[in-house]
């Protein structure tokens, strides 16, 4: 019974060898089997690349969403505190009412400490769905359900609203996250679209460009069976300075006879997996960009009256001008242990604790401030002496978390730090005055045993929803000076002596 088993079995296997063996051709060109590689190879990087975007994307805005709640949520906690001591409802009405005109807001409320509403805007969560004992913000997410349509899903975040340390309610902002979903499945379906769409533009490429690799293997094909007819006098002229090109001598060099030929295959079929690893390897370069968050300090300096000042310049000296000063204040940068970010027009943006950790990156990023005034102070003493126009510099500082990494195109990017600490601090340098340096009342708090500061005004800023206060750094604490005279003379030196170099160089 076995054997007849076993028997039945080889029969079949036979059978269905010999009918793949009718489909299959006998032969499969060289040109096809590239094309199949190729587009296999580039459907899977496709493939996994819009995956990585995708992911990449919806991270990135569960994050915005979520960066944002706790924001309005803290906001509407520390502008609350104080109305829920006094018991003052209309002014709570009017926090909710306000915050609940936001488009992205759906809901705003005020609790008291023990769990009672006090005021109230917009969708609620239910009781069930509210913390009033937790020390940080926290998101519960939830659904409104409708009879008329589809459940919504919406994320509440309630924050603490503290006074002097004390808790004494909570506050819940309530936003919806369906819209982000809906905006993820489009990214999604735009991403599958275009990963289809490429795929047969690369079906198409890899074809034509198989074709054109495997032109070449056709001529030497067909020598080669002209020397299996016994015509030796063969030979390739097609004249090449590649790779093929010296396979094509060498293939005329072994013209000679069959031995010569058969060494000719055997280094030819080494060759063609080795060309055709190169050429994927090739194509699986790829550009990643990456970003990371990080605690950080931003510094913008921009010189006072620019515009007006080249009119009155050649761009030549314009140029020397804008070289001169940036020399000097990357030298300052370095000193503090910063980066120069980029430079923009007659300004510049340095980042203090971006590519290392750095615990006195806010700190440096003053440091700096005041060692760039320092230098720019002593080198207008020169330009006085000499009849030339005075520069002076206006310095807006910040610090906070900020997303640093490489942002931008495949075909352009750029290493580079963005984040509302940093589109704050370019405005403090816009308000700060020549020779003024601004920073807000978080970074004065942190380091005023280290600054002298000055209290300004609390100003308006476009895009903050509450006035924010401003401190005008005078000088650092006397015990720090040595270093900053240290560094001043350093890098006023360190200039002086670049300016020698080069212009011995032109001599």
């Amino acid at each position: 019974m076995k054997a007849r088993l076993k028997t039945m079995l080889w029969t079949v296997t036979s059978v269905l060898q010999m009918r793949l063996n009718r489909l299959l051709p006998g032969h499969i060109p060289i040109a096809f089997k590239l094309a199949l590689v190729m587009t296999l190879l580039l459907v899977l990087g496709m493939a996994s690349l819009g995956l990585f975007i995708s992911n990449n994307q919806n991270l990135q805005m569960r994050a915005q969403l979520h960066d944002f709640g706790s924001t309005m949520a803290q906001q509407l906690a520390k502008l609350a505190s104080e109305p829920i001591l006094s018991e003052d409802s209309l002014n709570l009405r009017m926090l909710t009412a306000n915050l609940d005109q936001d488009d992205k807001v759906l809901g705003a409320a005020i609790y008291a400490h023990n769990g009672d509403l006090l005021s109230a805007a917009g969708i609620q969560p239910g009781r069930a769905d509210t913390v009033f004992d937790s020390a940080r913000v926290v998101s519960r997410p939830w659904y409104r359900r409708a009879a008329d349509r589809p459940p919504e899903r919406l994320i509440s975040f309630i924050a603490p609203a503290t006074y002097r340390d004390v808790r004494v309610g909570s506050a819940v902002v309530t936003l919806s996250a369906s819209l982000m979903d809906r905006a993820a499945t489009r990214a999604r379906d735009a991403i599958v679209y275009a990963t289809l769409a490429m795929t047969l533009l690369a079906s198409l490429l890899a074809y034509w460009l198989s074709r054109r690799l495997s032109l070449p293997i056709h001529h030497l094909m067909e020598a080669t069976r002209a020397i299996d007819r016994g015509d030796l006098a063969i030979r390739i002229d097609d004249r090449r300075n590649d790779e093929i090109g010296l396979l094509f001598e060498g293939f005329n060099n072994m013209a000679a006879g069959l031995l010569q030929k058969s060494q000719v295959e055997q280094v030819f079929s080494r060759y063609v997996s080795k060309n055709v690893a190169d050429k994927v390897l090739a194509n699986l370069d790829e550009v990643r960009l990456s970003s990371r968050p990080v605690e950080a300090t931003v510094l913008f300096a921009d010189i006072v009256g620019f515009t007006a000042m080249s009119e009155k310049l050649q761009p030549s000296q314009v140029s020397e001008l804008l070289n001169e000063y940036f020399s000097y204040i990357s030298g300052a940068c370095s000193l503090y242990g910063g980066v120069v970010d980029k430079f923009i027009g007659d300004c510049a943006m340095l980042a203090f604790g971006v590519l290392e950790d750095d615990s006195e990156h806010a700190f440096n990023a003053v440091s700096c401030a005041v060692l760039i005034q320092r230098m720019a102070a002593r080198l207008n003493e020169q330009r006085r002496a000499a009849g030339r126009p005075e520069v002076h510099f206006r310095i807006g500082i910040n610090c906070g978390a900020m997303l640093a990494g490489n942002l931008g195109s495949d075909e352009r990017m750029e290493y580079t730090v963005v984040g509302d600490a940093v589109n704050l601090a370019s405005r403090f340098c816009c308000i700060a005055g020549p020779d003024q340096i601004i920073m807000g009342e978080e970074l004065y708090n942190n380091l005023q045993s280290r600054i002298l500061a000055q209290p300004g005004q609390t100003l308006p800023i476009r895009g903050k929803s509450a006035p924010v206060k401003i401190y005008s750094v005078r000088d650092i604490h006397r015990s720090y000076r040595p270093l900053l005279q240290a560094n001043l003379r350093e890098l006023l030196s360190y200039q002086v002596n670049r300016k020698k170099q080069q212009l011995v160089g032109h001599a």
